[in-house]
């Protein structure tokens, strides 16, 4: 019998280690009769020299100086990336080729490449032959496309990435086999009495994959026994499983404990995969999984690989728990300082000496598995990764439903990745994006970029119909969040022909990006709107005052107990982070929340001692440990020592030497009570509205703030803002505009601004110049409507622009009362019809037509229109009265309801791309008195086509799905293989996943709206007469 710790598992290691730092060796219990001596000298790898604080270099590297040259025309660096699935094995050196430049071509700055099934996901049959034949993960034929891949990328300046394993989630592949696999405890039970010889089989227990070792064998008297009452008898039981032994008086019951595979496999692995996932808690596994990796990649693919191959990315973890490994005992026995198998019962639900102690050992396996799966499944690839000349991405959290196993912490994994990562779904509420808080943990280790799997969505609202205008929503609060570095999900590989269109898709996965969405060309403008939030939001650190420990609070950053230990320090009174990051309090949870340990609290008595402030309410509750009883005393002891003893009230504080601790209230009202203002402060109750959100930023010496307008109604801001001796200036993400900020005073904690914002509009506030102005407007008087006017800082002064008569008045720091008249505005013009429209499919020939008025196209009684997908363009002409064209006149178009982007030029002239309401633009420098030509293309989803094609005989055969996400492709059709004409020649649209039958609703579509030119009249604000 080969048992663990004993046999040929045993790995070479490099060193000898004693003590682990981030936890303390538990009190030795009393020796367990015929157990392993402790006296052993334990092995464990090392896994890096340090541990290195910091951002990477490679990712985000913002500039000295912040330019609004490079803000309107953002650098590469600053671009989204995508998630470029390769669907099942249908991959071409000629799609790679196309998309590749079409990524190129809209402002994508890079690509991540996953391997997956055809299907999308596994819960759904994949698609039964392939386009591209010879073609398996890692063979010669698909390295040598990801090399082409590699080629073009390097050739067009983009950024190329690689998921380390096989499917979506999460580090696995052909070459793990059941001994390398994640493995699990599992035993079996019989009762026994005595005195009595024993010589009986033993059941083995559940076996997975036919890979079964066992652990140990244990006889366990009845009750609560202490663990010196454990008799191991592991030696008395025969490699067939015969136990031959005494029985000594009393109940027991014998446990056979063994280890076996959990049966965990990478996710969406490729039809016809034998993939497992490697152990997570193992150095060797990993190992040989990221050589099974990086050695093929750097054979095959050569220089490309750290040039143009720049990351191994790892997502979500999606495999379960774990809770053995070959070593397992050696580990633990170095981690915790006893051994592991006499409290082994305990995960049969045995109680060992008592309930509190079983709960200590629960705990301190849970946290030796946690610092395994850390040190072995992300340290140690990152390692190798580096060694290879690249870096490490990684979305640090374990995801999935809520009883799947979360076996390591997010806020301790989040440094160990260069580039750490999370996601969002764009179809989710406002508080369940970033919902493990990668973006609270990163700042405190120096992190300061922050990428996301971005604008991911389900089948039920992902189906060919997205368009930017409903990402706009989840995207901006992602970077209200932190995130700033987009990667884009999905950009599907398109392996078929240019005429073959939608094409490949990810299943029932949204959202649709690449080179074959309807709107690929109009959605430039959104992605430029990514890019330019990224160039700002890239730059420096977010602004945090306090940190968490284990719970997010929001406005702070979060850290675990273990960084509190072994990172947090103080520096002339403040709490500090690893990399000198600066905090005014620690914050810690309620009482019915994360329980304190009581190393924990003991760090936090030094802390205090040495001048922290800490807020929240006195720990009555220490955390479970083996000697709980003697460390509650100790615990209760600290405690009051800390926050004082006796009956507490509700909101109070209380000096400790140097420092002091407060509670009750908010840690808003915390930070007040510590004279520290807000980063932000909305000023007025019509402000607090939960669709504004903000982030706050600093970059040597500049003050960045996001602000953004969620919602469908124009809001106008009064923020007091904690930024000092510098000029605000508005910078527009969506048009690269740069202007000073008309309505604003320097104050003694930082300025107050005045910032109007249109309906789901986002602004930045930047804060970079040295204040000039000798006097500062202040505050505006007016009876017109909030959205009918608008005041703007001038060289020499303010003026308004307002589209109704009336008058403005404007109030100065130094005491001016200055006024501006608008005397007449012109009315509004609106060109009328008939509209010449063009209509240009993505697949079949262009038509035109003329709209004498304008509506939805699926009201026309002409299918061509009323199941149009694609982009028309709709041309007019029209007068411009030489009264409508004068200088102090501003002319804005208004296009009302578009469905659902609108390209817009006069006059020969490209003006703006508009792609969410409103639908409004300025045109003034493009109009002219006289006659004027407006050109408005209009794009639309791929919906509507899909949806018409199904009036038509079909020429596909279609597997099982649901009504709710859809159905998979059962297998390629002959006439896409050979290349010929399709049978049914009025279907236009090809998709390999159908969401849609006869009976699913169109979708409004074009200019549902006359075009209407709306006018505003500048008036200089002067002293009355």
């Amino acid at each position: 019998m080969n048992t663990d710790g004993h046999g040929p598992d045993r790995l070479a290691f490099e060193r000898v280690v004693s003590k682990r730092s981030g936890g303390t060796a538990s009190p030795r219990r009393r020796a367990p009769k015929a157990c392993l001596p402790l006296t052993l000298f334990v092995f464990l790898p090392v896994i890096a020299a340090s541990f290195v604080f910091g951002c990477a270099g490679l990712v985000g590297a913002p500039i000295a100086a912040i330019s609004p040259a490079e803000f309107r025309a953002p650098p590469a660096w600053a671009r989204p990336h995508a998630m470029w699935q390769w669907v099942g094995y249908n991959i071409t050196k000629e799609g790679i080729t196309k998309d590749l430049e079409s990524m190129k071509n809209v402002g994508v700055g890079g690509a991540i490449v996953f391997q997956i099934t055809s299907a999308g996901t596994s819960r759904f049959a994949p698609v039964a032959n392939v386009y591209s034949p010879g073609v398996e993960y890692y063979n010669d034929e698909w390295l040598a496309l990801l090399r082409h891949a590699a080629a073009e990328a390097q050739r067009l300046g983009l950024e190329l990435g690689l998921h380390n394993c096989i499917g979506w989630s999460v580090s696995g592949g052909p070459w793990i086999k059941p001994e390398n696999a994640m493995q699990r405890v599992v035993w079996s039970e019989t009762r026994v009495a005595g005195p009595r010889p024993y010589d009986r089989f033993l059941d083995q227990p559940a076996t997975k994959m036919n890979h079964y070792k066992d652990i140990a064998v244990l006889l366990v008297p009845d009750g609560e026994p202490a663990p010196g009452d454990i008799i191991n008898i592991t030696g008395k039981m025969r490699p067939d499983g015969r136990l031959v032994c005494e029985i000594p008086r009393g109940k027991y019951t014998l446990y056979r404990f063994g280890h076996t595979p959990t049966g965990s496999k990478p996710n969406a692995a490729p039809e016809n995969t034998d993939a497992l996932e490697a152990d997570k808690m193992s150095a060797a596994a990993m190992s040989l999984h990221m050589r099974s990796v990086l050695e093929p990649l750097q054979k095959h693919l050569g220089d490309y690989v750290g040039r143009s191959l720049k990351v191994i990315h790892f997502d979500s973890y999606e495999a379960g728990g774990q809770d053995w490994t070959p070593l397992m005992r050696e580990e633990f026995q170095a981690r915790k300082g006893y051994d592991i198998i006499p409290w082994l019962p305990v995960l049969a639900g045995r109680m060992i000496e008592s309930k509190e102690a079983a709960e200590g050992f629960k705990r301190d396996l849970k946290a030796a598995v946690a610092d395994m799966f850390l040190e072995y499944s992300f340290q140690l690839p990152k390692k190798m990764i580096h060694e290879a000349g690249m870096e490490m991405q990684s979305e640090p959290y374990a995801t999935g439903p809520g009883n799947v196993a979360r076996p390591f912490n997010t806020f301790d994994a989040v440094f160990m990745s260069d580039r750490p990562t999370t996601e969002f779904w764009f179809h989710r509420r406002a508080d369940e994006l970033d919902i493990w808080r990668v973006g609270s943990a990163i700042p405190f280790f120096g992190k300061t970029i922050l990428s996301a799997e971005a604008f991911s969505g389900r089948g039920e609202h992902s189906r060919w119909s997205e368009t930017p205008a409903r990402l706009k929503f989840s995207g901006d609060l992602a970077f209200s969040l932190g995130i700033n570095r987009m990667i884009l999900h999905h950009w599907v590989h398109q392996p078929f022909p240019d005429h073959i269109k939608p094409g490949m898709s990810m299943g029932p996965w949204g959202t649709h990006f690449g080179r074959n969405q309807t709107w690929y060309e109009p959605g430039k403008a959104w992605l430029a709107y990514l890019a330019r939030s990224q160039y700002l939001l890239q730059q420096g650190e977010k602004v945090s005052d306090f940190i968490a420990m284990d719970v997010y609070v929001p406005g702070g950053d979060v850290i675990s107990e273990k960084s509190l230990l072994n990172h947090v320090n103080i520096k002339d009174g403040r709490l500090t982070g690893p990399t000198g990051r600066i905090y005014h309090l620690l914050a810690i949870s309620g009482k019915d929340q994360v329980p304190l340990s009581l190393e924990a609290l003991a760090k936090i008595e030094e802390l205090v001692t040495r001048g922290a402030v800490v807020f929240g309410p006195k720990p009555s509750v220490a955390a479970p440990s083996l000697d709980f009883a003697a460390d509650e005393k100790k615990f209760k002891e600290l405690a009051d020592r800390i926050w004082g003893k006796g009956p507490l009230p509700e909101t109070g504080e209380n000096s400790y030497k140097k420092g002091k601790v407060l509670w009750g209230g908010s840690v808003d009202e915390a930070l007040r009570r510590l004279n520290v203002p807000a980063s932000v402060e909305f000023q007025g109750s019509r402000d607090r509205d939960d669709s504004i959100c903000w982030l706050h930023r600093q970059a040597d010496g500049v003050d960045i703030f996001y602000f953004s307008n969620l919602g469908e109604e124009s809001k106008h801001l009064n923020v007091a803002l904690r930024a000092k001796n510098k000029t605000p200036e508005t910078w527009d993400p969506e048009t690269g505009a740069v202007r000073p900020v008309a309505i604003w005073r320097p104050t003694d904690t930082g300025a107050n601004v005045s910032l109007s914002l249109k309906p789901n509009q986002a602004l930045f506030v930047v804060f970079e110049k040295t204040i000039t102005q000798d006097d500062f407007a202040v505050a505006v008087t007016t009876r017109l409507p909030a959205d009918d006017f608008m005041v703007e800082r001038k060289a020499d002064g303010w003026i308004v622009k307002s589209s109704i008569p009336g008058v403005v008045e404007l109030q100065t720091a130094a005491g001016r009362k200055l006024s501006a008249a608008i005397d007449a505005v012109p009315d509004g013009l609106v060109p009328g019809g008939p509209w010449n429209v063009e209509f240009k499919p993505p697949v079949g020939q262009p038509f035109s037509t003329k709209f004498d008025k304008l509506e939805s196209w699926t009201r026309s009684d002409d299918k061509r229109i009323k199941y149009f997908s694609g982009t028309a363009i709709y041309t007019n002409t029209f007068r411009l009265p030489e009264t409508a064209a004068a200088d102090d006149l501003s002319v804005i178009l208004n296009l009302g309801v578009v469905k659902e982007l609108a390209s817009v030029s006069v006059n020969g002239k490209f003006v703006a791309t508009l792609w969410h309401t409103p639908f409004e633009v300025d045109v003034t420098g493009f109009i002219k008195p006289g006659e004027n030509e407006l050109r408005i293309e209009v794009a639309n989803t791929w919906a509507n086509r899909l949806i018409g094609d199904n009036d038509y005989p079909d020429d596909c055969e279609w597997s099982t799905g649901n009504q709710v996400e859809g159905r998979p492709l059962r297998r390629f059709p002959g006439w896409l293989l050979e290349n010929k004409p399709r049978p049914s020649g009025q279907r236009q649209a090809f998709s390999t996943w159908d969401y849609f039958n006869k009976k699913s609703v169109l979708a409004d579509a074009g200019l549902l709206d006359e075009p209407r030119l709306e006018f505003r009249v500048h008036a200089a604000f002067s002293r009355p007469e």
